[in-house]
């Protein structure tokens, strides 16, 4: 079975495909009808209001319309429909933090011993989601599927398209408050995915350490508990946990009466909880403990990954740490720069943290006082919000910026080599180009 390929972006038809008219926040799908017919697509499904406002045109010869009241509905039903035609385990992961590293991790693991199709890039949302659904083919054996909310409810309506057998929370924290408003409320968002499990039957893998998914998972019949702590009822643990001179972690992983050193290609010690829940889940399929440590240490971050990719460049050690920030993943990477062996000094360049609604300022002020308890040389931050995490630290902080420009300009005078870096923020401050700009100038500075 060759299996459908059903297109969002006009610029992805090859033949045969399904394009999927949707409108967007600065493009209408529909505007590119005629092109996508054009270059190969057999099908576009279209909106009826759309359909009936161009008179019912006819498509062209072997071509043809799917009209329906809304293409997002439409989409979300095909994806239905054709998910049921597989009797696959289908692996869903959520969670504060760490989703996109888990499934990365899950899916390494299981791809030792199983043919995998998994999440690409952050398809995690209500049209994501069908969209990874659909690329399963008659030859997967798992799919390992991520699931992103930021509003309370969309756990439900993610978990009733991709009808999961396997769930996975990563952690509670506090994300998306603008719209989740507190802690509980994100702990009651993110466990409508155990709660689905619960009422349609299937295994969870609960994070031990995390309290709230603990409570959560021992109200489930069929849960496994990994973590750190080495009580008995541990499907998987992890202990010895160390970072090597590169940055990359070391540790143990335990598992009844077997036990396998792991080094992993990420840093920030944080990610080894992550790495046993992906061990949990190849011990439930069947996986011996030493090919789940061939398929962690297999693993290693793609360029542009941002999720605290470590890059030796310019004479800097940089933990780009640009792709998105809350509170809770702000401390841990700031945790990282502090665990990370460093020749030089240890400077965090942090930005605005977003979405966090009315507890926006007490978050940046708790995060100012934690930073100020590490061992952090040099603080620089950007942003409306990020002024009070300087003002917290005024013996470290070298300055508050309003502008890229003038951030880089202050980095480029006060960095020494041998430093290391950490760069933070969420993913609307755009640090990434900093970082960029920065390595770029400081390459052509030391070629003079």
């Amino acid at each position: 079975m060759v299996g459908p390929k059903v297109v969002i972006d006009s610029r992805e038809i090859t033949g045969g495909d399904i394009f999927i008219a949707l409108q967007g926040e600065r493009t209408d799908g529909h505007s590119y009808i005629g092109t996508v017919f054009e270059t190969g697509a057999s099908w576009a499904m279209v909106s009826r209001a759309w359909y009936e406002a161009e008179a019912s045109p006819e498509p062209p010869a072997g071509k043809g319309f799917i009209v329906v009241a809304d293409p997002v509905a439409g989409l979300q039903h095909l994806s239905i429909l054709y998910r049921n035609t597989f009797a696959i385990p289908v692996i869903a992961i959520g969670g504060s933090n760490g989703k996109t590293t888990t499934k990365e991790m899950v899916a390494s693991v299981l791809a030792t011993g199983f043919k995998v199709t998994m999440s690409q890039g952050n398809r995690n949302n209500h049209i994501g989601v069908p969209l990874t659904l659909l690329q399963i083919r008659s030859d997967t054996d798992v799919a390992v599927v991520e699931l992103g909310i930021n509003h309370p409810g969309e756990m439900g309506v993610l978990a009733a398209i991709a009808r999961p057998t396997h769930a996975l929370l990563t952690n509670i924290g506090h994300e998306h408050l603008e719209f989740l408003l507190d802690i509980e409320g994100v702990a009651a968002a993110e466990t409508e995915l155990f709660d689905y499990i619960g009422d349609n039957g299937g295994t969870a893998f609960v994070n031990a350490d995390d309290p709230r998914l603990q409570a959560s998972g021992a109200a489930l019949s069929e849960a496994l508990f990994y973590g750190t702590s080495d009580r008995p009822d541990r499907h998987c643990r992890a202990s010895s946990i160390s970072v090597e001179q590169d940055g990359r972690l070391s540790f143990l992983v335990t598992s009844s009466n077997e036990v396998e050193q792991v080094t992993l290609n990420f840093t920030g010690k944080h990610n080894v909880i992550n790495a046993v829940a992906a061990a949990s889940v190849g011990l439930h399929f069947g996986l011996p403990l030493v090919r789940i440590r061939e398929g962690l240490e297999a693993l290693a971050p793609a360029p542009g990954w941002k999720r605290l990719e470590v890059m030796d460049a310019a004479g800097l050690r940089i933990l780009n740490d640009t792709y998105n920030a809350n509170s809770d993943s702000m401390r841990l990477a700031i945790d990282a720069l502090c665990d990370i062996p460093c020749a030089g000094r240890r400077v965090a360049v942090l930005g605005d943290m977003l979405e966090l609604g009315a507890a926006g300022d007490v978050e940046h002020e708790l995060i100012g006082r934690y930073l100020h308890q590490q061992t952090v040389d040099k603080l620089f931050t950007l942003g409306e919000k990020a002024r009070l995490i300087c003002r917290e630290n005024p013996n470290s902080c070298r300055g508050h910026f309003e502008s890229q420009a003038t951030l880089l300009n202050a980095l480029l005078g006060e960095l020494c080599d041998g430093d290391t870096v950490l760069f933070k923020g969420s993913r609307g401050m755009k640090l990434e180009r900093v970082v960029d700009a920065l390595v770029k100038e400081r390459i052509i500075t030391r070629q003079k």
